[in-house]
């Protein structure tokens, strides 16, 4: 399902009073990345298409001065600046063609078999339709599928403009990382309406986006708290919220109150929470909270668990808490990240999506000739140059490390796996292997979302020529102490325009 319509709808108060020409204006709602109003009413009333006269608005649509308004639009297409080409001139990184409407796109088979079921069905099945270098896709609109192959070929072209058109092509052909990328953006980034967004999530079951407010309270009044003995336990029932059973526990040690929260992290993710712990008094007019952050990880136990020991006095809780030894205890629960740490496989079982073996240290990735050649000229010359070496089946990449090149290549084909652990080995990949787009996302995340430290950055600002992140950091440093903070042992390390600029900021703060 593919809707792009909406409806504006507002009452406009004292309608009757207008003076020709006066307007009056509903206000602004967003839909699909755009602000929308009505610009109404006003005297005489759409002249250039006769929309209706005055009179009869007074007579029979106003109601003490009062006019209900409805705008349904429909939008028949939408159209931003390509990012990515796929025309013509991709032939040389493309070995088949796909026509939807009037539009032909170049595009690599192995690479769009390995993301989707469908493509793999349709490209590389034993049939003889597969061995086709051309092929039509019906019912998709060309707009629509040119941002979805922008997405699946590893740009940022994810907004409120595109989403629905790539989510609708991505369950249509079966791609499951396109439409967890758009879920992705629907729940962190995404500016539409909740109403839009719940029929997303009904019409694509999209069940994190269901439950986009990742917030929740476990409330539970525990009893005979005030008899426990020392290091004695008392548990809350188990919830369940966002897949994921959570419980508080209770203990008493060294004449102080523990509480603690336990989460029981079953698959392979980790999620990130701000918790606040919070114990009510026994009249209602006062509490005692704790705050902190946490990470919650899959753990042998089945439990992971963060608490604080000493939360509160035993003698003050028995004073002020305990209420004929019953306690009332909430604990907030914000879930800031869920990260699923899925790695995507290049081994032998990748062999039928790939025609060329890349042998790092002594692992083997079997890959896209024609992908990684669209995103890398070092690639491109390597694999497809005009020369003898190009024909071979298997190449050896030498001075790479083979974990760093995992990541590097779970990034380019789609994967979100740039984090503090994984960034700079991706980097360090990208810039020898000439992949200017994943420079740029890593310089991106290194921005927005890292935590290492700023002198870290810097160093890597000027390692890797990366202007935003060395601007960002120089816009940080504030004093002489800030300079010698981020000073380096070696200060080649740094580069040669960011020892200038530093050298300029030290004259300004003589």
């Amino acid at each position: 399902m593919n809707k792009r319509e909406f409806t504006l709808k507002y009452v406009f108060e004292n309608a009757g009073k207008l003076e020709e020409y006066f307007e009056l204006d509903s206000p602004e709602e967003e839909h699909f990345g755009v602000n929308w109003k009505s610009v109404g009413v006003w005297v005489p009333w759409g002249t250039e298409d006769d929309f209706i006269d005055w009179e009869t608005i007074n007579d029979k649509y106003l109601d003490d001065g009062k006019l209900r308004m409805e705008i349904h639009v429909k939008i028949r297409k939408m159209v931003r600046k390509e990012l990515r080409s796929f025309g013509e001139e991709m032939k040389q990184f493309s070995d088949v063609i796909l026509k939807v409407e009037d539009q032909k796109f170049y595009v690599s088979k192995l690479y769009l078999s390995s993301h989707s079921p469908y493509f793999a069905t349709l490209f590389l099945g034993n049939f003889l339709e597969s061995e086709k270098s051309e092929f039509e896709l019906k019912d998709v609109n060309p707009q629509d599928f040119q941002y979805y192959l922008e997405v699946l070929y590893g740009e940022n072209g994810i907004d409120d403009q595109t989403v629905l058109g790539i989510l609708s092509v991505a369950v249509m052909l079966d791609t499951g990382l396109s439409v967890k990328k758009c879920e992705e953006y629907l729940v962190k980034e995404s500016y539409m309406g909740l109403k839009e967004k719940l029929e997303l999530a009904g019409d694509y079951r999209l069940e994190e986006l269901k439950m986009n407010v990742k917030e929740f309270t476990l409330k539970y009044v525990f009893k005979d708290v005030g008899t426990l003995e020392d290091l004695q336990n008392l548990f809350s029932p188990e919830e369940k919220h966002f897949g994921v059973n959570w419980k508080i526990k209770l203990q008493k040690r060294n004449e102080n109150l523990g509480v603690w929260l336990y989460a029981a992290i079953t698959k392979n993710q980790k999620i990130s929470t701000d918790i606040k712990m919070k114990i009510i008094s026994k009249n209602k007019e006062k509490t005692h909270s704790r705050s902190r952050s946490k990470i919650y990880e899959k753990r042998e136990s089945g439990w992971d668990v963060w608490g604080c020991s000493k939360f509160i006095e035993w003698k003050t809780l028995n004073d002020e808490y305990l209420n004929d030894g019953k306690l009332e205890v909430e604990v907030l629960v914000k879930i800031t990240k869920m990260v699923q740490e899925e790695s995507r496989s290049f081994g032998e079982e990748m062999k039928q999506f790939s025609d060329v073996i890349l042998k790092v240290e002594d692992q083997k990735f079997f890959v896209s000739k024609l992908y990684l050649s669209s995103h890398s000229p070092y690639f491109a010359t390597l694999l497809l140059g005009e020369f003898q070496e190009s024909e071979k089946s298997e190449f050896e990449l030498k001075d790479v490390d083979s974990q760093d090149f995992q990541y590097y290549l779970e990034v380019l084909y789609g994967e979100n796996g740039i984090d503090d652990q994984t960034v700079l080995g991706i980097l360090s990949v990208a810039d020898m292997f000439d992949t200017p787009l994943f420079v740029k996302k890593c310089e991106e995340y290194l921005v927005k979302e890292s935590k290492l430290a700023l002198k870290q950055k810097l160093e890597l600002a000027g390692n890797y020529r990366l202007d935003k992140l060395k601007k960002m950091c120089l816009d940080q440093i504030k004093s002489r102490a800030d300079i010698r903070s981020i000073a380096p042992e070696d200060p080649r390390e740094l580069g040669i325009e960011i020892l200038a600029e530093l050298f300029k900021k030290s004259l300004d703060y003589n």
